[in-house]
């Protein structure tokens, strides 16, 4: 094809077309065909210039009414246009149709969204379509015809991909007719031998399939419609395709057929007569032949990965995955789902019972040296596992168990070539892979771990004995065969099996120390690293044994193999020194080597980032926390560095050196707790600190994952350190910029260092300013009212009341310094504005906790200016209203400290005197009253605090009950349990399931989890003496109303006065 530069052409053209456009002129700026393909071509030139310009031009096609013909015109020209132009406008179609073919019809209003109360909910609103109306149906058409007769694997994928966007906007509602044209067209590809066709239906079917295979069961009326009609279509082909040769046509059809097949079936079992038991026997036959059938010889040269992602390897998978996938959610009849029971019964007692042949003829495979894909097997291992827990299946299983345990399992554990190597030549690698959870779901090695725990476990006595006397020979004649996976692999069974074996009740207990202090304790030493490695894991697996004079020797190996040239190696040591300093009196013999041992771990944590290592390090900073002070710089020198240098990793998905990193600040954590009562410490460390939490702040919200960790250390530095330097002063208005930029749901973690702040050093927080003039007070109350005025949906209950309690850090700091009164005064009328919002906001509200902090903050204004606050209380024409909410809310007010801001608030305004209260509809003596009720409240709960503290200790019962249950998940199968019957595994935790599953709880709640136990700058105020000396006033100033409300109140009201008064008396006593 000649290569013609038309960019500029088509910018013309769109130009043009924005023109006809604006002119409803469908007819002008039409691109040609000529034009968009050598734009295509010239796309892939090597000129930068002209690939630029193409690049630049292309991005605008979507513009044009014509560009999906026109494109689908060039993917079709298999014969005239080479294939990378055909992709690239393959690419360029299903951006088109992804975003400007236009949606389906808007969904029904939420009800809820009608109400008055609910905020506007507005969505945006999706691009707007370009594609024609009238030219939708060829351009369907045509996708559909293109997908059918596109023998192009890639080419395929992405017009399956077109398809989907079509069907997102236009099935089944505008497009009836899809589900019966792709169902004919593999009719007719079988009719006319032409498996390009037939591939291509079902790609688009299984495309149709996935649409709806995870919805519930209300939006999967049409995956109910292809399941009726096309299932009984597809067995057909599949028992057809069955009884072929094994050619790769033949394996790519019958994998797709499979994975229609799963996507109809693997989440949901619909209502449909094609889903019966007796409907799907078919199915379950075929499958059950094509995993018997095995695979046919591989293609010359054909290894590794390549040979894993070979059509017939995947056809195999696809038929495990199915049957395991059917045995394990539908296939267990005590864990039935409703409708699902009869299923259930007939596949456990017919079909699983039937698989269980080709499962262990593929696991076969791979003993006799044959090929099995790790995917396979970790299915297939699956499915045993699933097979333990039915009688039936079981009965099947039990005469194969030394071929399973011992042939398949153990074999699959050992380390093979490419693991070794792995170790040797890239550490690093080794180490992520053996912490990447995902491999749980993916890794035979982790599948046959579980399969033999679950079978040790759950089939005891059939098990237990035999499998480890061999683990224990294999360990004991470890120097004589010199078979060091061996060795690893029974070391590896092992350590997983130590829960069971440490039990006394399971028999295998009394010699375990001997054999790990004679044959494993020495391999602490081999020439293998791996063995090395593994042997440091398994003692750590059984560091609670009685090792007795031998237990210095292990503690010993352990700190030897830290500076080990391994580096895996480096990491188990580390690793197991965490559980080994747990026995008691171990720290008495690491406590001299402790400077030796931190620096082990500086250097282990400088070569990798990760965070069991450092989790080691935390719990050694825990346990020697009264030596720790003469290197706690260095440790948060060192682990501050570790965090800059795991945040700097080049990949964004490595998780391990993001675990390292949050792991890194926690450990800093632990390290500043330990040494709280050393300023001089916090002032060196600071330095170190600063950079770190600036980083965790930094706008970008980069690292929000560590934003909690930040703040706690921030907290450790305002809350333990007298004076503020200017360098922490600077990380207040980073903490407010961060709360508005990405990190409003952390306003309960700010308020903590937000409150030190402001208390510490007020007069600093009066006078502080931003580089551009903003006052920090009123970065505050910006912060405030954000939160307070956010809806329901954005801030939550216990958000709110903590970004209110800021308030009362201000006011309750300002009413104990007379001197910023001046500055503070002039804040009074946003604190009130803005606490009134949220009080009225929450008047009707059925949990009266947030009501009662916005009264505790209108209490604290009382308090701190009495006159003033009424004031702007009264021209707002509230004081009555709020005091008579407040008083109605009392008996709500639960917490020490609101009850204390009530009693002062109220007090406050008793001073005020009854004429102006009057004017405001207050009456005096209800607000004594409540004064008087809400003191000996808040006297009784006193009383109660201090007795509780007197007894902190467990009784005898609290003793006994521990003991009693204490042990609720010991080993299964000694109790004389029928070995040979089903298993309930899924409902030994029922109880608990059910409880979160379904709301055990119970009705509605509060997540009120504000502490009451905290530092108030009003500490120090006693609110007894405020009365006393408030009555005193009182008495004095209207003898006449105070004798009137005294004999209005009944008699054991009096009698609480007295009590208060003679309260403050003592107060008063104990200060002198």
């Amino acid at each position: 094809m000649t290569t013609i530069n038309n960019n500029g052409l088509i910018r013309q053209q769109i130009q043009q077309n924005n023109i006809s456009t604006t002119q409803s002129n469908p007819s002008q700026g039409q691109l040609n065909l000529s034009t968009l393909c050598n734009a295509l071509q010239s796309s892939f030139s090597a000129n930068k210039l002209e690939r630029d310009q193409a690049e630049s031009a292309l991005k605008s096609i979507d513009s044009l009414p014509n560009a999906c013909p026109l494109l689908l015109q060039i993917i079709c020209s298999r014969t005239d246009v080479p294939e990378p132009i055909r992709s690239a406008a393959a690419i360029y179609l299903k951006n088109i149709t992804r975003k400007h073919w236009g949606g389906p019809p808007p969904p029904s209003p939420d009800p809820s969204s009608l109400l008055p109360s609910s905020p506007a909910r507005t969505n945006q609103p999706p691009a707007a379509p370009t594609v024609h109306p009238a030219d939708k149906p060829s351009i369907k058409a045509g996708v559909v015809n293109a997908l059918m007769t596109e023998p192009s694997k890639p080419i395929s994928r992405l017009l399956a991909e077109c398809l989907h966007n079509l069907c997102v906007a236009e099935y089944p509602h505008s497009w009836p007719d899809l589900l019966p044209t792709l169902l004919s067209n593999v009719v007719k590809g079988g009719q006319e031998s032409d498996p390009v066709r037939v591939l291509g239906s079902l790609v688009g079917l299984r495309k149709l399939c996935k649409r709806y295979e995870y919805k519930s069961s209300a939006g999967r009326a049409p995956l109910k419609a292809i399941i009726d009609s096309g299932l009984p279509l597809l067995l057909q082909v599949l028992q057809a395709l069955a009884r072929q040769e094994m050619n790769p046509h033949v394996g790519n059809v019958i994998k797709q057929t499979l994975k229609v097949f799963w996507s109809c079936t693997q989440f949901n079992m619909s209502d449909s007569d094609a889903l019966t038991y007796e409907a799907l026997l078919p199915w379950f036959a075929c499958i059950h032949d094509l995993l018997k059938r095995g695979m046919p010889p591989p293609e010359e040269g054909m290894r590794g990965r390549e040979r894993e992602k070979w059509v017939w390897c995947k056809v195999q998978k696809w038929s495990v995955q199915i049957m395991t996938r059917m045995y394990s959610r539908y296939g267990n009849p005590k864990a039935a789902e409703a409708g699902l029971l009869d299923f259930a019964q007939k596949f456990s007692q017919g079909a699983a019972v039937t698989f269980m042949g080709p499962v262990c003829e593929t696991l076969a495979v791979r003993v006799r040296g044959g090929y099995v894909s790790p995917r396979v097997v970790m299915l297939c291992l699956s499915y045993l596992d699933t097979a333990i827990e039915q009688k039936s299946t079981w009965t099947a299983l039990k005469p194969h168990l030394n071929f399973v345990v011992f042939d398949v399992c153990f074999d699959v554990v050992k380390l093979e070539d490419e693991d070794v190597e792995l170790l040797n030549d890239d550490p690093h690698e080794y180490i992520a892979r053996g912490n990447d959870i995902m491999s749980e779901f993916v890794d035979p090695r982790v599948m046959a771990l579980t399969l033999v725990e679950d079978l040790v476990k759950f089939r005891t006595s059939s098990v237990a004995r035999v499998l480890v006397d061999f683990l224990k020979a294999n360990v004991a004649g470890y120097g004589a065969s010199a078979d060091h996976r061996g060795f690893e692999a029974s070391l590896q069974l092992l350590g997983t099996l130590a829960k069971f074996m440490k039990d006394p009740k399971s028999g295998f207990s009394q010699d375990l120390p001997e054999l790990l202090i004679r044959f494993v304790l020495p391999q602490f030493g081999s020439a293998e690293g791996y063995v090395r490695a593994r042997s440091l894991w398994v003692v750590s697996m059984y560091y609670d044994l009685p090792f007795g004079g031998h237990f210095g020797s292990l503690v010993e190996g352990v700190l030897l193999r830290l500076s080990d040239p391994c580096l895996p190696v480096q990491v188990e040591a580390g690793k197991a020194l965490q559980f080994l300093i747990q026995v008691p009196g171990t720290e008495t013999s690491l406590l001299p080597v402790l400077p030796r041992i931190l620096d082990e771990y500086f250097r282990i944590m400088r070569e990798i980032g990760n965070d069991d290592v450092l989790t080691a390090l935390d719990i050694i900073v825990e346990k020697f926390g009264d030596h720790i002070a003469p290197h706690a710089v260095s440790l948060v020198a060192n682990l501050s560095g570790a965090f800059a240098r795991y945040c700097e990793t080049e990949d964004d998905e490595d998780m391990e050196a993001a675990s390292a990193a949050s792991q890194s600040l926690e450990c800093i954590s632990t390290v500043l707790r330990v040494v709280q009562d050393d300023e001089e410490i916090f002032r060196a460390s600071e330095p170190h600190l600063l950079p770190v939490i600036a980083a965790v702040l930094d706008p970008s919200g980069s690292y929000v994952d560590n934003l909690e960790y930040g703040l706690d250390l921030l907290t450790f530095l305002t809350y333990f350190q007298s004076t503020f330097s200017p360098g922490l002063w600077s990380l207040f208005p980073m903490v407010v910029a961060a709360f508005h930029e990405f990190a409003f749901d952390f306003v309960g973690l700010m308020s903590t260092p937000l409150d030190n702040f402001i208390v510490k050093d007020f007069s600093g927080f009066c006078g502080a300013k931003t580089a551009s003039g903003e006052k920090y007070i009123d970065l505050l109350f910006g912060m405030v009212k954000k939160v307070v005025e956010a809806g329901e949906d954005t801030a939550e209950e216990s958000e709110v009341r903590k970004a209110l309690g800021l308030f009362l850090s201000v006011f309750h700091t300002a009413s104990q310094r007379p001197e910023s009164k001046p500055f503070i005064d002039q804040y009074l009328p946003a604190a009130t504005d803005i606490t009134l919002s949220k009080l009225k906001e929450k008047s009707t509200a059925d949990f009266a906790s947030t009501r009662v902090q916005c009264y505790t903050v209108l209490g604290a204004l009382l308090f701190y200016n009495v006159s003033s606050a009424a004031a702007e209380l009264e021209r707002r024409s509230a004081l009555g209203t709020v005091v008579g909410m407040w008083m109605q809310d009392a008996a709500d007010v639960e917490k020490r400290s609101s009850k204390k801001g009530a009693v002062l608030g109220w007090l406050a305004l008793i001073s005020l005197g009854s004429e102006r209260l009057q004017r405001s509809g207050v009456d005096m003596a209800d607000l004594v009253r409540g004064v008087i009720e809400l003191g000996k409240s808040l006297s009784d709960d006193y009383d109660r605090a201090g007795e509780e503290d007197d007894d902190d200790g467990l009784d005898d019962d609290d003793v006994a009950n521990a003991a009693q249950w204490g042990d609720m998940d010991g080993p299964q199968g000694f109790d004389g349990a029928d070995e040979d019957g089903d298993i309930d595994i899924l409902g030994k935790n029922n109880a608990e399931m059910m409880m979160f599953a379904g709301g055990g709880f119970g009705g509605k709640w509060d997540d009120d989890d504000d502490d009451d136990e905290f530092e108030s700058p009003i500490d120090d105020v006693n609110e007894f003496v405020v009365l006393e000396e408030v009555f005193a006033r009182l008495a004095q100033s209207e003898p006449a109303k105070l004798e009137a409300i005294k004999a209005g109140l009944p008699p054991d009201t009096l009698a609480a006065v007295g009590e208060l008064i003679k309260a403050a008396q003592t107060y008063r006593a104990s200060k002198t």
